[in-house]
């Protein structure tokens, strides 16, 4: 069985991943102040380099080193982690702006909240279980994708900016449900 990593850098090498900033961010990034910045599983990035662009000072924490390679050589001012997300936890406190799009890793919701400035903005884009038919699964993968208002339940607690669940086509035709959320950390958490 192949890790992560290894798959995750064959995947880099071999195939064609969107290189446009994602829409949730392009449109609300400007909710944030100005600071710093968290990408998740940050991938070619893609998100990363425009926030950069935009002046955020941007961490991005990827597993894959042929990731991580594409965006140094893009703009090495950009702070790059290779890091597995299974262990990875954030600074406390760190950024105030912290995009996670196509990636879910459940375990890491309590520590994006505590990462997060007070104020601090949340983007945050991933696939919901639906297309998936109801019973027993033959694969493990059922876990990176939500449930239909989860996201929203594990940030009720966030100023609530923007959530939905729509429907996504991809460029190959494929249909895939996703939920969409920006919050902002509000100064007192329940």
């Amino acid at each position: 069985m192949k890790t992560d990593e290894i798959r995750w850098d064959e995947r880099y090498q071999n195939s064609r991943f969107p290189t446009s900033v994602s829409d949730v961010v392009k449109d609300h990034f400007h909710l944030a102040n100005r600071g710093r910045a968290l990408d998740i599983a940050g991938g070619n990035g893609r998100n990363a380099l425009f926030l950069a662009e935009k002046g955020f000072l941007v961490d991005v924490v990827d597993i894959s080193g042929v990731a991580i390679e594409m965006i140094q050589a893009q703009n090495p001012s950009i702070r790059c982690f290779r890091e597995d997300l299974d262990r990875y936890i954030p600074k406390p406190d760190s950024y105030d702006l912290i995009i996670n799009i196509h990636f879910l890793d459940r375990r890491l919701f309590p520590s994006i909240k505590n990462a997060l400035k007070n104020n601090g903005i949340l983007i945050f884009n991933t696939f919901l279980d639906s297309q998936f038919p109801s019973g027993p699964q033959p694969t493990d993968h059922r876990g990176h994708y939500l449930q239909s208002n989860e996201l929203l339940h594990a940030f009720i607690s966030f100023q609530i900016i923007l959530y939905k669940e729509e429907a996504v086509v991809w460029s190959n035709g494929e249909r895939r449900d996703a939920a969409v959320l920006v919050a902002r950390k509000r100064d007192c958490l329940d």
